[in-house]
């Protein structure tokens, strides 16, 4: 009888007898493992006859080495681990020789479906979907993207990974996107935008661009949120199937874009009163708006999300940066850093762990564009396109996740899909820092969809409780308060224990039991630390805070930064700034315990060999919000309320003080050039009068000469209630 006959024949006698089993033959071919494994090389599948030959069996398994970790089936089918000196094969070739066993086979993985969209340029979207994408800057394979440096889109979009897209969006949530305009027709954007507003103050309530060649943030941000997926053309949103609401606001002034407060307000009511339950926001500036807060806590009783872009002027927002409204502190407000291909906070990002709530992606980005076409990288390297880049679309890369969290939980509040965002982030791939620099890394779409409910705990300042000056000065013991603040559900037995650099600083009591949490509620922990005495040169100190609850099954790690820069009287401080590094920026502080006598001065100087300015403040370390880099003859946006400010172009600033009141005075060195990894010194000291400082016909203080940029803000001061403002679009 041939073969095909004999397997007839026994299919037939299989149909009268369901004791029938198909087993295994003992010479099956065991399939190759590759480098994507087949099954797991330690556990295999083991059914029985019937349950006499179960019982018989089982006496039999031990001597092999298996070791019994589930039984199913009715406890005729179980899941073994192997011994660890044999393989996969060899036992299975022992089990299939038993009489008393049915079969014996691997415990085979299966993988999920993808759901990768039809739109043409899908593989340039790194941010949705790293896979190793080359960076568009020709001869930089060091920047390529990282595998998983992404928003976790193909798993968010399919919900159970059978390969169907069943989470993309069903139009049932509107996101409100305030812009500068927006192109209406484009023919990726068309079928998601919705009835939307000219708040300009021109008659026709078109939010359309006036003039394509300025208006065209607006289209760039909407297609990073909301452009429509698997439509054959073009790229695709973080969301398919979206209400967008474009609300125009601002006007072209002398060739620029200017967005004002007034406008902007007039946007926050339109949204909040036509039914936006979320509001993308990719836009900053450096002034306190006091109408801009009521509005906002308008926002925030009406339930609406409010996402916003960090900024791009590479500081930390939680030390000394006005940048408005990334820096409001309101429970429905999400601050969102940019982050890069190698799941870091990209080099032009503002960050902070304390004021920035997740990072997205922001380098590199193709979207729509008002031509109706796309941002390709084109002729990349040679002033060419290379996408676009900002926390201007990390922002709607985010505020289009949160639309599906609220399409999928229609019950969440704009708080807990905060939440869920920050929870459901990840520190990041191969040790990126988006983790350290944000209070909890890159937004993972995924994860944030499928949280189950859980506190969230975030710690919301930091105080320094010391001898006045709040520093962390060598050789010091102080305090550290922090202040915490838990938005989700409601926490028991919350415990921090906090760690630091044990070459800087020790921890005296590491771990402080702060008791329940509950939801919207707040509570303190405070630690006692000694600053080494051997840590007297500049240094940023990361501290890592260990956040536990709920006996343990709720864990997160939290992050903030100090500085240890003290100056002292006649000694320079020697230090590198470094662009690399997110290390624009350094802060020190000079305590001055009393007047200085008669015929003396206090005297700031630096040395460096390129553009670094000097900003002085007494009391508090000044704000500022500078674009490093900037031609300051074009720039409007070096902002900064310190009392002195040195800017010589050549890096050797001089700011005397005639008449010094007794305190502590900051000074921040400013690295205005950019230099990679530019050395500088900085010396404070008392010094006696002379006729170029404050002697007879001396001049009374200040040093190098201001640009003319400088001496506008100068006259301006700290507008903290300007009504009318320049708003920076997030690019």
């Amino acid at each position: 009888m041939n073969a095909p006959l004999r397997i007839l024949r026994f299919l037939r006698l299989c149909s009268l007898s369901l004791a029938c089993v198909w087993a295994w033959p003992a010479s099956a071919a065991l399939p190759l493992q590759g480098s994507a494994p087949l099954y797991r090389a330690d556990e295999i599948l083991v059914g029985y006859r019937n349950d006499l030959a179960l019982n018989h069996a089982k006496a039999g398994l031990s001597p092999l080495g298996l070791t019994l970790v589930q039984e199913f089936g009715q406890h005729r089918t179980a899941l073994m681990r192997i011994a660890a000196m044999t393989d996969v094969k060899a036992t299975l070739d022992l089990l299939r020789a038993d009489p008393d066993i049915a079969f014996a086979e691997p415990n085979y993985l299966r993988a999920r479906r993808s759901v990768v969209p039809n739109d043409p340029l899908f593989d340039l979207l790194w941010g949705l979907r790293s896979t190793g994408q080359a960076n568009f800057v020709p001869d930089s394979s060091e920047f390529d993207s990282i595998p998983g440096a992404d928003l976790n889109m193909i798993e968010a979009w399919d919900a159970n990974g059978d390969g169907v897209a069943d989470r993309t969006g069903d139009g049932s949530v509107v996101v409100a996107i305030i812009d500068d305009a927006f192109n209406l027709d484009h023919p990726d954007l068309k079928d998601n935008f919705i009835a939307g507003r000219d708040l300009t103050g021109r008659s026709d309530n078109n939010p359309s661009p006036d003039d394509a060649s300025l208006q065209d943030h607006g289209t760039l941000v909407a297609g990073s949120l909301g452009a429509v997926g698997n439509n054959g053309i073009g790229v695709t949103g973080t969301i398919w199937n979206v209400k967008m609401m474009p609300l125009k606001v601002g006007q072209i002034v002398n060739g620029a874009v200017e967005l004002d407060t007034a406008s902007i307000i007039q946007a926050y009511d339109y949204a909040r009163l036509h039914g936006a339950k979320i509001i993308n926001a990719s836009f900053g500036g450096p002034s306190y708006s006091q109408a801009e807060v009521n509005a906002l806590h308008d926002l925030a009783d009406a339930d609406v999300l409010f996402v916003t872009s960090a900024g791009n002027h590479n500081a930390n927002l939680d030390d000394s940066v006005a940048s408005y409204p990334a820096n409001y502190d309101l429970p429905n407000i999400l601050n969102v850093a940019a982050t890069n291909r190698q799941d870091n906070v990209a080099s032009f990002s503002q960050f902070g762990p304390i004021s920035t709530d997740v990072g997205a992606p922001g380098l590199q980005i193709v979207t729509t564009t008002v031509d109706g076409g796309y941002s390709t990288p084109s002729a990349c390297g040679d002033g060419g396109s290379c996408g676009v880049s900002g926390t201007s679309f990390a922002a709607p890369y985010t505020a289009g996740i949160a639309a599906l969290i609220r399409g999928e939980y229609p019950n969440a509040s704009a708080v807990e899909t905060r939440a869920r965002l920050i929870e459901g982030a990840s520190a990041g791939v191969d040790g990126a820092d988006a983790g350290q620099l944000t209070a909890s890394g890159r937004v993972d779409a995924a994860a944030s969809l499928d949280l189950s409910a859980r506190p969230s705990i975030l710690i919301r300042s930091v105080d320094l409780v010391d001898d006045g000056n709040h520093r962390l000065d060598p050789g010091e013991t102080l305090q550290i308060k922090l202040t915490l603040d838990n938005i989700w559900l409601g926490a028991a037995d919350v415990a921090v224990t906090l760690e630091a650099p044990s070459d800087a600083v020790e921890v005296l009591t590491p771990t402080v039991v702060v008791g329940p949490l509950a939801s919207g509620a707040n509570g303190e922990a405070s630690f006692s630390v000694q600053v080494l005495p051997q840590a007297d040169s500049y240094r940023e100190v990361v501290f890592t805070a260990t956040i536990k609850a709920n006996a343990g099954t709720y864990s997160v790690q939290r992050h903030f930064l100090k500085e240890i820069a003290p100056l002292r009287d006649g000694v320079s401080a020697q230090s590198q700034l470094s662009t690399g590094l997110h290390d624009e920026f350094h802060t020190y502080h000079f305590d001055l315990a009393q007047i200085p006598e008669a015929g003396t001065h206090l005297t700031f100087r630096s040395l460096a060999s390129r553009d670094i300015d000097l900003l002085i403040k007494q009391g508090t370390p000044a704000q500022y919000d500078i674009d490093l880099g900037a031609d300051a003859a074009d720039d409007p946006t070096f902002f900064t309320d310190a009392d002195e400010i040195g800017g010589d172009e050549s890096g050797n600033e001089i700011i005397t003080l005639c008449t010094p009141e007794a305190g502590t005075y900051y000074v921040t060195v400013v690295n205005y050039s950019l230099e990679e990894n530019l050395d500088y010194r900085l010396t404070a000291a008392i010094e006696p009068d002379s006729a170029s400082a404050c002697g007879a016909g001396g001049g009374s203080g200040g040093g190098g000469a201001l640009s003319p940029v400088m001496l506008i803000l100068l006259s301006i001061g700290f507008a903290a209630t300007t009504f009318r403002r320049r708003l920076r679009l997030a690019a």
